[in-house]
Order: C-alpha cells, then sequence, then structure tokens
C-alpha cells in the first residue's frame, strides 16, 4: 500500500522481524561468550567467568574463556595471527618468558609467541592460548613451575621431579 499509512506498516514489520532474527541470528554469547568451567587441562585462578548468556558476552581473559579478539595495529584479525597451536600473547615486551618457552619445547607443545600492544580488555601481560582459542592460562610473569603448567595444558599430570 503506497502512502504513509504503508510506510508505516512497512516499518513497523520491519522492526518486529529484526527484534525476532537478530537474537537468533547474532548470539554472540553462543559464539564468543562461551567457556569451559572445571576443564582438567586449564590452569584456573581465583577469578571467575562473566555470566553467560546466549545473546550476549562480556570478553574476559579469565581461564576457561574465549581469548577476546582485538585487531593488530588496525587491520589484522589477532585470531589470525595466532595460527593453529598454542600461543602465548605478551602484552609487555619486556616480560621475560624464556622459562615458558622452554618447557614448551622439553614437552614437544608447539608455542608461538606474539607480542601485541592492543591492551583492552587484557589486564595480564601474558595469556596462553589453546589451539581452539580459549585461555589456558594467565599471569604477570612467568609461571614459577612452568613444566607444571605445561603438562596441565597437555593433559598430563605429572609430578615435579629434580632436573625434571
Amino acid at each position: 500500500m503506497p502512502g504513509p499509512e504503508g510506510d508505516a506498516a512497512r516499518e513497523r514489520f520491519g522492526k518486529m522481524v529484526y527484534e525476532l532474527n537478530v537474537p537468533q541470528y547474532c548470539c554472540g554469547g553462543l559464539n564468543f561468550g562461551y567457556f569451559y568451567e572445571r576443564s582438567p587441562i586449564i590452569c584456573y585462578d581465583d577469578e571467575a567467568a562473566p555470566p553467560y548468556s546466549m545473546y550476549d558476552f562480556t570478553p574476559s581473559t579469565v581461564p576457561g574463556c574465549r581469548v577476546p579478539h582485538v585487531w593488530l595495529n588496525g587491520a589484522h584479525s589477532l585470531y589470525d595471527a595466532m595460527g593453529p597451536g598454542f600461543t602465548l600473547l605478551r602484552l609487555d615486551r619486556s616480560v621475560a618468558v624464556d622459562p615458558l618457552v622452554e618447557a614448551a619445547a622439553k614437552r614437544n607443545v608447539p608455542l608461538r609467541i606474539l607480542d601485541i600492544d592492543e591492551a583492552p580488555p587484557y589486564r595480564h601481560k601474558l595469556v596462553l592460548s589453546r589451539p581452539d582459542q580459549h585461555i589456558a592460562w594467565r599471569g604477570d610473569q612467568a609461571p614459577d613451575d612452568p613444566l607444571a603448567v605445561i603438562d596441565v595444558i597437555r593433559g598430563v599430570r605429572v609430578p615435579a621431579q629434580p632436573g625434571a
């Protein structure tokens, strides 16, 4: 129907269809907000993951959550830069990561170091991502027992032994 009455009807219908379909097809929480809780291959700390909803999500670096996306240099996706294996995101280039790198090499765990300058929502200087882009560990310095961290993320609990 042409005219103002038809325009109003189309506007109402468009709004109704939009409100019905956007939550169904744009479920950010489902795609980016899910997290692993109590997984044996994640090094948890005392912080809880944000509340989950299918529609919305809060980017978080809590272990078990998906690595929050940032654009690197305003043009490249963090996810593309991370590659297919484990990635240690380093947000402070002065933090020594050699102990963690050496532990990963000792256990044949592929580990890439990716220095990034973008910070929000990252509060820790180091964030270790699994191949599925979920956070396995985080901290402000290399862990005291890097072999223990590597053994947890690879699913093997090996007791710490001298010279290990």
